[in-house]
């Protein structure tokens, strides 16, 4: 097993003629906490995209838990947690159906977990999605993507994009 989480070799991607990613050479460590930081419009989303194997590089490689992204298997990516800024979730759910209508999907569901990240934030399970701030959403989504680490037989990558959730918050929610 690869002592090397995440990888990126060369990784670039273009859109038409414009480069949005150029170059990315990088090797985080399992267990390591490593940020991907830039403006909007750098590249961040399409550079986590690429990791995942959701989107194809122009050119370079990368892998995720030592698989080549490209070849990673519907099982492989169920070992990923993955939530990004846009926070996509039903406006017109409360906090406490957005869990219900996530857990049937997760055989190991953790309740308290989920519970315990929501209270981090102070968000109520009654509150409806549409009331919440930009931040209590970040907060719903990443109480819905920790729960991917319970579901997966081994070890869980987890990857969130959010400019509003710094490292304060997710070592609050850490365990």
């Amino acid at each position: 097993m690869s002592e090397i989480a995440i990888e990126a070799s060369g990784l670039t991607r273009y859109y038409g003629r414009k480069p949005i990613v150029r170059q990315i050479d990088f090797a985080v460590p399992r267990g390591s906490v490593t940020g991907l930081l830039g403006l909007n419009g750098t590249g961040k989303t399409t550079t986590i995209r690429m990791l995942v194997g959701l989107l194809a590089p122009t050119r370079g490689r990368s892998a995720m838990l030592g698989i080549d992204s490209q070849q990673l298997s519907p099982s492989d990516r169920a070992r990923i947690g993955f939530a990004v800024e846009g926070h996509f979730l039903y406006n017109w759910m409360s906090v406490a159906a957005c869990e219900r209508f996530q857990s049937g999907t997760f055989p190991r569901w953790d309740s308290r977990l989920f519970r315990d990240t929501i209270d981090r934030f102070g968000i109520s399970l009654d509150a409806k999605v549409s009331q919440l701030s930009r931040g209590q959403r970040a907060g719903v989504s990443l109480a819905l993507t920790l729960q991917r680490g319970l579901s997966a037989r081994s070890r869980t990558l987890w990857l969130i994009l959010s400019a509003l959730l710094g490292p304060a918050s997710l070592g609050q929610t850490r365990r």
